[in-house]
């Protein structure tokens, strides 16, 4: 028993050897970029590779252990030859990715993925892009390691098996089905709710340290079955024609804008997305006990945009729609696609653009939000998450608290600088399971209650720092866009259109009045507006609306799974594309609000594929 439990792991270790001779393959191909790397940077890559190795050698494994599991019925000839053609047919096509994968990485700038196989229906032209590449070299590259790696196998094959002796079922039958049940561990990527996604992998704001501890077999199977799933839009609507009048109408414009700050010639932007903040939460009282205190003051200290909407219920989506304006997806985020990233505009970029310093802070772990591509991808030029915190700040098991966050920032700009700066700050502490320092003013352990005290816990970390960063010298050129990330279902409200609603106030020494504006818009015409008031072009932002061009309508659109919601400032309609109905509407149903509604979600859909 204790040969074949020992021959499982070695076939196990045989995948997870190949996978890292793989990668030092590919850092071995692109030796120039390699050069460029440091240590730790090389270290990093292998650090964070191996368990996405291991998840792929398990993947493989599954079968195989199972076929031994079980080997005590089956001809001892006929197991060793299925064996044996069963990985040397893994080894063929595992090959082929990798060594494809080389190549393809000099010519595309990333990793393989599904995006070469659409070329499969262009035989000629793919020939054309193809055969200026070393074919020869990578071909003979790929029988050298084909050949090595099928001799390695039929010497684990041919010399372990031959000597199997027959062996009792039980308990060696449990024991091989308890192993086949382990490989989900490596499979997910290691206890705990996440699962090993590409970004699990990201480490470095170097983009090749980070596609190189990629696996290069998981990545391509992983862009398969992600790629199956939204090459088709499934909300074909309305006719062309129907679609464009709506879309010009929506996007209505007159090129000017009303000021509503007074600034400087470069003057400091500060984005701060709070986490769970409803639109719900200001001036609602809990057992007699205010929520959020200081929003309930600050927004008629500085601009209140009572209506603004979300885009999406995930802050995977939403980071997205306010840092480029770009439209959420129902069923995805756009996030976990490397590829499309690459495509988007965004509001780091065109500060940098302006001579901008640049900076990201968030608390937490962004890998587990998916967002390490997208933020790498971005071009700020220091990106701050949980390991640049200090620990002795009073981390939680999400990571720094909001009063953490707030302070490193402060110290980061308590001198004078020379340069302007854009900077977001994503908050952390009223994410679920809402873990504060200390404790909040509801004494209620329900869950509903600890929700309401990490609210107010960020509310009062938010008036610390806004107070301490009044006296700052960059204070008086500064402006402040404070907004909540995404909705949430407490206080449970009338209908679901307000699970979307979120407050956006603005604040700063730039601010020119108080005032409340009623007019619904969404998170995603933050870019084209922030930039209006600065003065600088948002054309890059197509799908943002300048909020005070006066020609511009009031609406916002939202998606969640697979339905769509569209409000104005007299009219909502939500929308389930599954059933095909209306979700939600307080009358009778417009077709003007309906038809505006699915030519957005058909549009953005389709623009979501075409990146």
């Amino acid at each position: 028993m204790r040969e074949r439990l020992r021959f499982l792991w070695i076939y196990y270790a045989f995948w997870v050897v190949f996978f890292i001779f793989a990668r030092i393959l590919f850092l071995a191909y692109h030796i120039e970029d390699s050069r460029s790397l440091t240590l730790e940077q090389v270290y990093g890559i292998f650090r964070h590779g191996i368990p996405m190795d291991l998840a792929m050698a398990a993947y493989y494994s599954l079968l195989p252990f199972l076929w031994v599991t079980f080997s005590n019925f089956i001809d001892k000839g006929v197991f060793q030859n299925t064996f044996f053609s069963y990985t040397f047919i893994l080894l063929t096509l595992t090959n082929l990715i990798v060594v494809a994968d080389l190549e393809v990485y000099n010519t595309w700038n990333f990793r393989l993925d599904s995006t070469p196989l659409k070329f499969l229906g262009s035989p000629k032209e793919a020939f054309i892009s193809v055969k200026s590449s070393p074919v020869l070299r990578l071909f003979l590259s790929y029988l050298i390691l084909l050949a090595l790696a099928s001799v390695v196998v039929y010497r684990i094959v041919a010399n372990k098996i031959y000597d199997w002796k027959h062996i009792r079922n039980f308990p060696f039958i449990i024991y091989g089905l308890l192993m086949t049940v382990a490989l989900i561990l490596p499979i997910r990527g290691g206890w705990g709710p996440k699962v090993l996604k590409q970004s699990s992998v990201y480490f470095s704001t170097r983009n090749f340290a980070n596609v190189s501890a990629l696996n290069a077999p998981w990545n391509f199977f992983s862009s398969l079955l992600n790629r199956a799933s939204v090459n088709v839009n499934p909300y074909t609507y309305l006719p062309r024609e129907t679609l464009d009048k709506n879309l010009k109408s929506l996007f209505a414009h007159n090129g000017k804008t009303e000021k509503v700050i007074s600034a400087g010639e470069k003057p400091n932007v500060l984005l701060i997305v709070v986490e769970n903040l409803t639109g719900k939460i200001v001036d609602f009282n809990y057992g007699g006990v205010p929520v959020t205190p200081y929003l309930n003051r600050l927004k008629n200290e500085g601009i209140w945009f009572e209506n603004m909407y979300a885009v999406a219920d995930r802050t995977d989506k939403t980071v997205v729609s306010v840092l480029s304006g770009y439209p959420a997806q129902p069923r995805q985020a756009l996030v976990e696609f490397s590829d499309k990233i690459r495509k988007l505009p965004f509001l780091s970029s065109i500060f940098n653009d302006q001579g901008y310093s640049t900076r990201f802070y968030y608390g937490g772990d962004a890998n587990f939000l998916s967002l390490k591509p997208y933020l790498f991808a971005s071009n700020f030029e220091k990106i701050l998450v949980k390991a640049d915190f200090d620990e002795a700040g009073g981390l939680t098991s999400l990571g720094a608290p909001d009063s953490v966050v707030y302070h490193k920032f402060l110290a980061d700009h308590r001198n004078a600088h020379s340069r302007a700066f854009f900077s977001t700050i994503l908050t952390l502490s009223s994410h679920e399971p809402y873990g504060i320092p200390g404790s909040g003013p509801l004494e209620g352990a329900t869950v509903q209650e600890q929700f309401y005290n990490s609210l107010h816990y960020a509310d009062r970390s938010l008036e610390d720092f806004l107070e301490e960063a009044k006296k700052q010298p960059w204070w008086s050129n500064t402006l402040v866009v404070i907004l909540g990330n995404h909705g949430h279902k407490w206080p449970e409200a009338a209908n679901k259109a307000d699970n979307f609603r979120i407050p956006m106030i603005w604040t700063g020494g730039v601010v020119k009045k108080a005032f409340k504006t009623r007019r619904v818009y969404s998170q995603m015409d933050v870019a084209a507006t922030v930039l209006g008031q600065l003065g600088i072009s948002s054309r890059e932002f197509r799908w943002s609306k300048n909020i005070f061009d006066k020609a511009t309508p009031p609406w916002a659109f939202f998606v969640f799974n697979d339905g769509f919601g569209y409000v104005t400032d007299k009219d909502r309609v939500l929308f389930d594309n599954i059933g095909r109905r209306v979700m939600d509407h307080p009358g009778a149903v417009l077709p003007r609000e309906l038809d505006a509604g699915k030519a957005l979600m058909q549009r953005t859909y389709q623009s979501f594929l075409d990146l």
